[in-house]
């Protein structure tokens, strides 16, 4: 046998191992998900739908951003391999880097598969929001807002300030690349070996607890729509957020902005002009929620990683308002729900970390 096919077999034997293991040494997070998944399943075979869908929706958002990803790792190598190109060629040194990476990229294919499977259900079950609890909170809390702020909206108090359209622009790719951070942290924590096993068991509790809790049951319980589909919600009532639109339409007609495009497709989905996955929500934010989650986990690996994930949370939240996503509570409520279920999860993970006396 030669040595190459044998280096590949201990490559397939590392992972196997470590897949093993660490099903085996955090079978209580992967069963949740499982048993989330496997519900979600059973849920829309008994409704005649599929979930299927839902899956390559959540593959090809992976695969959009491999191109990205693939450049980042072949600039990082390429570095790399000219810095130690003193001890040998640089191709050489490059290709054995990329193998020696075999199994970290094999760790990362798995957490992206446990990553799509979950998201999908999620998804799918996001869906469900209106049918189960028809939109009506978005007058009340359109009416939380100016109360707390004293009688304005959110949105017009911070206008002055991010109201222009390089701004505006900043916002969204921002509030775009939300999607990126979700599955580079998920995958990251797994991969990354600077990360202790314990902080990101930590992070994967509380984000899969929120996307859950925050993102589904109380989403359900406080169904509203957002600031964008206000007139839509509260038909014949004066909408606060119809100069916010107009401004946000002129922006969307000199730069093309990524969440009004979405606003529009998630609108036909909703009124089932297009049959494809997308869903609903406003209250609370999901898109704050994470945010404070990697700003929360970012701060426990490094002080300077968390400074960056701060300032990219608060990002997410101006732009969840001026974007017309949010009201300022489904933010306030977002983080402040995030920062509760990682606060207990740090408490749960410290219990089981203390041997018994």
């Amino acid at each position: 046998m030669s040595s190459e096919i044998v280096q590949r077999l201990s490559h397939a034997n590392r992972f196997s191992t470590w897949l093993a293991r660490e099903k085996r040494r955090n079978a209580t997070i992967y069963a949740t998900i499982f048993a989330f998944v496997l519900l979600t399943w059973l849920v829309a075979t008994i409704r005649g739908d599929s979930i299927l869908p839902h899956i390559f929706e959540y593959t090809g958002r992976i695969v959009r951003f491999l191109p990205l990803l693939g450049s980042i790792l072949v600039v990082v190598v390429g570095s790399y391999a000219l810095v130690q190109g003193r001890h040998g060629s640089p191709v050489s040194i490059a290709v054995a880097t990329l193998k020696g990476m075999s199994n970290t990229l094999a760790r990362g294919f798995w957490a992206c598969v446990v990553l799509v499977l979950f998201m999908a259900a999620f998804l799918y079950n996001k869906t469900m929001i209106p049918i189960v609890a028809p939109f009506q909170w978005d007058e009340t809390f359109a009416q939380w807002d100016s109360n707390l702020l004293g009688g304005y909206q959110a949105w017009q108090i911070i206008q002055p300030i991010v109201g222009t359209p390089w701004v505006t622009r900043l916002l969204d790719i921002a509030y775009t690349l939300w999607i990126l951070m979700v599955f580079l942290f998920w995958v990251g924590l797994l991969v990354s070996p600077c990360v202790p096993e314990r902080l990101r068991l930590h992070y994967w509790r509380a984000t899969v607890i929120s996307w859950i809790l925050i993102g589904l049951v109380m989403a359900t319980l406080f169904s509203s729509a957002g600031p964008c589909y206000f007139a839509e919600m509260v038909p014949g009532a004066p909408s606060p957020y119809a100069d916010l639109k107009r401004y946000l339409d002129e922006v969307a007609a000199i730069y093309p902005l990524s969440s009004s495009s979405t606003k529009d497709f998630l609108w036909q989905v909703y009124i089932g002009q297009v049959d494809l996955p997308g869903g609903i929500s406003a209250m609370p934010s999901m898109h704050n929620a994470q945010a404070a989650l990697f700003a929360a986990v970012a701060y426990s690996i490094d002080r300077r990683f968390g400074h960056a994930m701060l300032a990219y949370a608060v990002l997410i939240f101006f732009g969840s308002i001026h974007l017309g996503w949010h009201y300022a509570v489904d933010g306030i409520v977002g983080i402040a729900a995030a920062l509760v279920i990682w606060w207990v999860c740090m408490k749960f993970g410290q219990r089981r970390a203390t041997p018994l006396s």
